[in-house]
């Protein structure tokens, strides 16, 4: 009888363990995420971009320039370095493209009077990079004319003029928000005067010869109106 008891204990012992062994493990649990979240480099988070709208650009900084104004007369004899006044309006017509209307004053530093001072008008198209990016190269590429007046201490105001053959910009757009943007920009110009006048005066240039102005400054974009163009978002598999 003993003996019976003792192998019914063991046998349902055997049971017991082989039931508990067969059960599947409890996979439910999981471990807390203790990492932090991901943040998106500087300039890569996306901004609408502009389209169809007005583009009002405005810039301060250095301007010089070199060459000759004609045969004989360097430009470092007449202007040397100065500051100039930039003011752009244009239309945005596509997030990467624009067109625009350019003037800038510029007043020098004068060599061979008491006062020099300068003046293009420029009509250009830009190109941007990166428009849906908070920061976004740019190049610009146009022509117009530009004028040089002379203001001696004694005696008429000289004025020279001619041909802007192109000018070439270039920069970076740091975008505060949507419609707002600053940054530094570059540019150069290549320049033909043809005619100087005085009053009652106008002859041609009988040496005309190339010069060029470069900029260096800080620029403000702004746009207003027009419509925004979302940034298409790559899903990740």
């Amino acid at each position: 009888m003993k003996l019976t008891l003792a192998l019914a204990a063991f046998g349902a012992a055997s049971v017991t363990t082989g039931l508990v062994a067969a059960q599947p493990p409890d996979t439910s649990y999981t471990a807390p995420n203790y990492s932090t979240p991901r943040e998106e480099p500087v300039g890569t988070k996306a901004l609408p971009a502009p389209s169809n709208a007005l583009e009002i650009t405005a810039a301060t900084g250095y301007t010089q320039g070199f060459g000759s104004l004609k045969g004989g007369l360097g430009m470092p004899s007449v202007a040397t370095a100065g500051l100039g006044l930039d003011l752009g309006v244009g239309y945005r017509a596509d997030p990467h493209w624009a067109v625009l209307w350019a003037g800038q004053y510029q007043e020098f530093t004068a060599e061979r009077t008491a006062a020099a001072r300068g003046f293009s008008t420029s009509l250009a198209a830009q190109y941007h990079f990166v428009p849906s990016r908070p920061v976004d190269p740019w190049i610009e590429g146009g022509a117009g004319y530009r004028f040089l007046w002379e203001n001696p201490s004694l005696g008429p105001t000289i004025l020279s003029h001619g041909i802007q053959l192109g000018r070439v910009r270039g920069g970076v757009d740091f975008r505060a928000d949507k419609n707002v943007a600053f940054g530094p920009m570059v540019g150069a110009d290549a320049t033909m005067f043809l005619f100087q006048d005085a009053p009652n005066l106008g002859t041609a240039i009988d040496e005309p010869r190339l010069s060029t102005f470069v900029y260096a400054g800080v620029q403000g974009r702004f746009d207003v109106g027009g419509n925004e163009t979302p940034t298409r978002t790559v899903s990740k598999r």
